[in-house]
């Protein structure tokens, strides 16, 4: 098991999914506490509530590339405030990501899900590591951007 999920252990095991467990690790990296925000990634759980949606960790992955890279973090409007290069960085995740499950055939949970356990229902264990390996990039590309955390 990746350390990065013996970290989200408990989070993990009381039933947060993939999209809410990217979002509490964007908001610790922050020092910030904000449970409606997690609560609103359920919305992006098992490819959107089951719909054959893309997958929770490329869509909570773009948020946390976002949240992250806001500059003023004490202002409520931070749009006008993200990182000049925030498309471009969302961009290079997504192509990252598309690349990274192309073996499972797509980018939809449905797919990662078939692809990793052969199931409907996500392996949590296969798609923890894909979490890792989410977070991992979320970390490196907001070093290559030079993205200064706030």
């Amino acid at each position: 098991m990746h350390p990065l999920l013996l970290e989200l252990l408990p989070s993990i095991q009381q039933g947060f999914c993939c999209s809410q467990l990217l979002i509490q690790l964007a908001l610790r990296t922050l020092d910030r506490d904000n449970p409606e925000l997690v609560q609103a990634a359920h919305g992006l759980c098992y490819g959107i509530g089951q719909s054959n949606g893309p997958c929770g960790l490329l869509t909570a992955g773009a948020c946390c590339l976002a949240l992250l890279s806001c500059k003023g973090a004490e202002q409520e409007a931070c749009a006008p405030l993200s990182h000049p290069m925030l498309n471009p960085m969302l961009n290079d995740y997504a192509l990252w990501f598309a690349e990274t499950v192309q073996p499972y055939g797509g980018t939809n949970c449905d797919q990662i899900a078939l692809g990793l356990g052969g199931s409907k229902e996500p392996d949590p264990q296969a798609c923890g590591d894909l979490l890792a390996c989410c977070w991992e990039k979320i970390l490196e590309l907001l070093q290559a951007y030079e993205v200064e955390i706030s």
